[in-house]
């Protein structure tokens, strides 16, 4: 995957957020973290979603489904599968997500619808894809009617999907938002407004359920070993990665603490630690309470065979 080379000095001058709802109801400043978001992160729990796909309703092989991914960012998620299906569809609320998609050569090269668009509204005909997917996108959702949204959304993902179809929610628990992201309790105001944005799990299903998916035993699934970040990041730097600009452009609690004028005290203490001779100490519980919780839940959803749907 290509890499864009953006100073981070250029980062660290980013336009700040005078509250959480600027940039179109967005708290992080995706337009320009998108730029540099691939050199942080990478697709988590890729095992777990197309097992989850082969396993659909229909018995349908994966090369020969239809995917959406909604909130699909910069398209790393579809970069890393579009080989495995028929044909993958993304979009994202953010404009400069998704142009970064489009540069993304073999998304470019394969042809891959990408738009910009809000989840609330799939403006896709009824029972047309065989496999939907939201990847740490539901707690961007307008804050003010979060719920409502949510609920709309999962209605959404059921009239696109056909019968059989399986719906895939990679989101956080506010308790693993809150006690397995390292850095959150550097900022309690950002803890608490971030975490409030995450809905619990039960209530996830439950919306899910409304909406008239189906869910079975195996339907949450949470990866431990691995991080939302990629790897080798964290464990090479360790703390030290706080003070990159480019780091913290791959994790939106970093923004809910500029907002909330947390974010050069929390910094302050890190250094305070590593002075003291605390930090390796204070990582290492903070590393203990990640790898007991895992920092995403994987919600697995089926959509009933046999089921007519209106607008198909």
């Amino acid at each position: 995957m290509p890499r864009l080379n953006m100073t981070l000095e250029s980062l660290a001058k980013k336009p700040k957020l005078n509250s959480c709802e600027e940039l179109s109801g967005e708290y992080c400043p995706y337009s320009e973290t998108s730029k540099v978001y691939d050199q942080t992160r990478k697709p988590l729990g890729l095992n777990i979603a197309l097992g989850a796909f082969a396993l659909n309703g229909c018995g349908i092989p994966l090369e020969k489904q239809r995917l959406l991914d909604v909130g699909c960012g910069t398209g790393s998620f579809l970069e890393a599968v579009v080989d495995r299906f028929e044909e993958v569809v993304g979009f994202d609320f953010n404009e400069g997500m998704v142009a970064q998609a489009r540069a993304q050569p073999k998304l470019k090269e394969k042809g891959v619808a990408l738009s910009q668009a809000s989840a609330d509204k799939l403006d896709f005909k009824s029972c047309s894809f065989d496999a939907v997917i939201s990847n740490q996108v539901i707690h961007h959702f307008p804050k003010a009617n979060n719920m409502d949204f949510l609920g709309d959304y999962m209605n959404e993902a059921f009239r696109v999907l056909k019968p059989g179809g399986v719906l895939v929610i990679n989101t956080s628990s506010p308790q693993q938002q809150r006690d397995a992201f390292w850095w959150l309790a550097l900022f309690p105001q950002a803890s608490d407004s971030i975490c409030e944005r995450f809905p619990e799990i039960e209530v996830l299903k439950a919306k899910m359920s409304d909406a008239g998916f189906v869910m079975d035993a195996d339907s949450v699934s949470v990866p431990i070993e691995r991080t939302l970040m990629d790897n080798h990041i964290y464990a090479k730097d360790g703390l030290e990665a706080a003070f990159s600009p480019t780091y913290r452009a791959g994790d939106s609690s970093w923004s809910m603490a500029e907002v909330s004028g947390e974010l050069e005290e929390g910094l302050s203490k890190i250094r305070q630690m590593q002075k003291d001779g605390t930090a390796d100490g204070w990582w290492s519980e903070r590393e203990a309470l990640r790898l007991q919780m895992g920092q995403a839940t994987f919600v697995i959803a089926k959509k009933p065979m046999g089921l007519a749907v209106a607008g198909a």
